[in-house]
């Protein structure tokens, strides 16, 4: 604190020998004054004219505009100070430590808005992409200079910080053409496993939504303590990707009726001994 207080009555004392400088100085700072009033007002009508063509929120702008104008009026300073045989260094110095403490004040904001450009530049995700950024999942709804606006399925509207997502591990389901399905079904162990894999090949290539140009797959996943674990495969379009989903589960049941297979359920057996048995 004590070295701005020195810089300002540096400048003060500068400040007081305008009265010292050459009488011919003084016309000239007038005159540059005018000229950066009328630069000042000629630069803001621009921006305030082609600012609404920008894609960036309000509040982005409005910063945009009040830098603008504080580097303006800060070389206006410095130009007419030095018309007038002031010595700048101290305002510089004294200039460098506010605009120090604004972009500390201001750094999670560029922070965000920095991330938000990253994302217009490489283009992870855009608007209507089913995504998973960090553990949150939805639909993107906007992508803005500070938030990342995702709509979830339970139709909750999540606002990401920009920073985060920039940071976040982001799993884009949308990005290819086709998306797979894949779920397991347990059977029991008396099942004919080529006739569980027959049906639901079979099954598969009667689902109307499943892409029949992709590689469909019926595998033994897993052998468990109660169950055979049967793992299929296909890929579907993605904007039909749950209601396919959801028609392969519902046609599992009565595809396995048709061929008898059966599907197990938790069991316990109970021994029971008496003292003759024993």
């Amino acid at each position: 604190m004590g070295n701005v207080t020195q810089y300002l009555q540096d400048f003060v004392n500068n400040a007081n020998n305008i009265l010292d400088a050459n009488i011919k100085a003084i016309p000239i700072a007038i005159f540059l004054a005018i000229a950066f009033y009328v630069i000042y007002k000629i630069i803001n009508r621009i921006f305030r004219k082609y600012s609404k063509k920008l894609p960036f929120e309000k509040n982005i702008i409005v910063i945009i505009n009040n830098i603008i104008n504080v580097l303006i009026i800060f070389f206006a300073i410095m130009i007419i100070a030095s018309a007038l045989g002031i010595n700048t260094s101290s305002l510089i110095a004294a200039f460098s430590i506010f605009g120090l403490a604004i972009s500390l004040s201001v750094q999670s904001i560029m922070a965000n808005v920095a991330n938000a450009i990253n994302i217009y530049a490489n283009h992870p995700f855009k608007i209507d992409d089913y995504v998973d950024i960090g553990g949150i999942e939805g639909t993107v709804v906007e992508i803005g200079f500070m938030f990342t606006k995702i709509r979830t399925y339970k139709n909750e509207m999540i606002y990401i910080p920009n920073n985060t997502v920039g940071s976040a591990i982001i799993k884009n389901y949308s990005y290819e053409k086709y998306r797979r399905i894949e779920f397991t079904v347990g059977v029991s162990y008396d099942n004919d496993i080529d006739q569980v894999k027959k049906a639901l090949i079979e099954l598969l290539d009667e689902e109307p939504l499943v892409v029949d140009t992709e590689e469909k797959l019926v595998f033994v996943n897993n052998y468990s303590s109660s169950s055979i674990d049967v793992t299929l495969r296909a890929y579907t379009e993605n904007k039909n990707y749950l209601n396919c989903l959801f028609s392969v589960r519902d046609h599992i049941k009565p595809k396995f009726d048709k061929y008898n297979i059966t599907i197990p359920y938790q069991q316990v057996d109970v021994l029971i001994k008496n003292k003759n048995n024993q």
